[in-house]
């Protein structure tokens, strides 16, 4: 499934919350509204390597799992063992004002038998923030991110292919943020430029005319303008609206017709109600132009809302919705609506003991042509702190696909993983 993959267009998801500027908390104290699987513990967690004034942290994992149907398919189905190997690494600044980080991490998977649907995720970025006053900073940040769409992918099955197709992606990004007594402010421009792999399609067809495998005809730049206010009603309550424009250029001059402008604005607020519950959301519309005059222009609601709740200092129920608008790889599509949405309850149920459940549902729509599908899945996992620097963490995930339009099929899905984290 393409659970991962977030196109920029979904920009309003973090643009609005990040208008409030965060409170430093004391290492080993509970922040208002914080869940049981973030909040740190003193105890547990790792403390890091000091380097003057820069803290540096690595850790990496190792683990064993089975796939019981690799490619999301009814019949003929691919199921085999794997390895999973991951690390990451950061060095940030420790300083008062100002801020520079680095960052790099790398997660692969392996089949056993299956070898051509392995893959490798991986990214490194680059980071910065000048603080002109205490309420005014402008940042930027850099990211290499090499990453890849699921064959069991909607887009990727209904593409005609049978492997995952690996794509990386360039990122800039610069911003701006101020406040005015109780009124916050926000510029922020992106750019980001999408690479596709051609892969060995094998024996799959591909509708549209493309040549099987033949993704990279569908590399495509964007650029993002966008601006936002937000208003404190309270402390921890806010009212926040968005406008935002995106600028979609393809690569390859057969596509340029999938050129597209897209306008968008929302309006939403945050709002800590009393500790235990607490909102994030917003929700408007977006109306994208293509430049065939062949391709029907898109209008569509968008949104997003978080929500979380602490009954107990023990267990965090929270909940996630959205709904975007991405980029296809199919030859006969150019885009579309992706609606989303997953409750999670974490409970520690041992100082060094986290379980978790989660469930979550995709729901892909296409205009041109008339075609839907709705992924869903439901999980649990155990995370056992064993000391500062291990910790075992095994999961079970079960997914299905509940419904498809006519020639998408459904099928279902079991996934396990077991694996060691070392962390300094």
């Amino acid at each position: 499934m393409a659970w991962r993959w977030r196109i920029v267009a979904a920009f309003g998801a973090g643009l609005l919350p990040g208008l409030a500027l965060a409170q430093a908390v004391p290492r080993g104290e509970i922040q208002r509204g914080q869940t049981v699987a973030d909040r740190p513990r003193a105890d547990f967690d790792p403390l890091g390597v000091r380097l003057g004034a820069f803290r540096a942290t690595v850790a990496a994992e190792a683990g064993l799992g089975y796939d019981s149907n690799i490619q999301g398919t009814r019949d003929n189905r691919l199921s085999d063992g794997f390895a999973a190997l991951s690390a990451e690494a950061a060095i940030r600044s420790d300083w008062s004002t100002h801020a520079v980080g680095a960052t790099g991490r790398i997660l692969q998977r392996s089949y056993f038998s299956e070898t051509d649907q392995d893959w490798t995720d991986f990214a490194v970025g680059l980071s910065g923030r000048y603080d002109l006053t205490p309420d005014t900073s402008v940042e930027a940040f850099y990211n290499f991110v090499q990453e890849h769409l699921s064959s069991a992918s909607v887009d990727v099955q209904e593409a005609g292919l049978l492997r995952p197709v690996p794509y990386t992606y360039n990122e800039v990004q610069a911003q701006g943020r101020t406040r005015l007594n109780r009124v916050g402010a926000l510029l922020l421009g992106n750019w980001r430029g999408y690479r596709f792999s051609d892969i060995d399609a094998g024996p799959a067809t591909t509708p549209g005319g493309i040549p099987p495998g033949n993704v990279s005809v569908f590399d495509f730049d964007s650029a993002i303008a966008a601006f936002g206010l937000n208003y404190e009603l309270a402390p921890g309550r806010f009212v926040n609206g968005v406008i935002r424009y995106q600028n979609i250029v393809y690569q390859d001059g057969s596509q340029r017709g999938r050129d597209s402008d897209t306008w968008s604005g929302l309006v939403g607020f945050t709002y800590d109600f009393d500790g235990v519950w607490g909102f994030s959301g917003e929700i408007g519309y977006l109306r994208r132009e293509y430049s065939s005059p062949d391709l029907k222009e898109l209008s569509a609601p968008t949104f997003t809302g978080i929500l979380t709740w602490q009954p107990t200092l023990l267990t965090t129920v929270s909940g996630v919705v959205r709904r975007d608008v991405r980029e296809s790889i199919r030859g006969n599509a150019v885009s579309y609506v992706a609606t989303t949405g997953l409750v999670r309850v974490d409970h520690e149920y041992l100082r060094n003991v986290i379980l978790g459940a989660e469930t979550g549902v995709e729901y892909d729509e296409y205009q041109q042509p008339d075609e839907h599908a709705t992924d869903a899945y439901a999980g649990v996992s155990a995370r056992w702190l064993i000391n500062r620097n291990f910790s075992l963490v095994a999961s079970y995930q079960y997914a299905w696909r509940l419904n498809a339009s006519a020639g998408l099929e459904e099928y279902d899905r079991n996934l396990v993983l077991v694996r060691l984290r070392a962390a300094l």
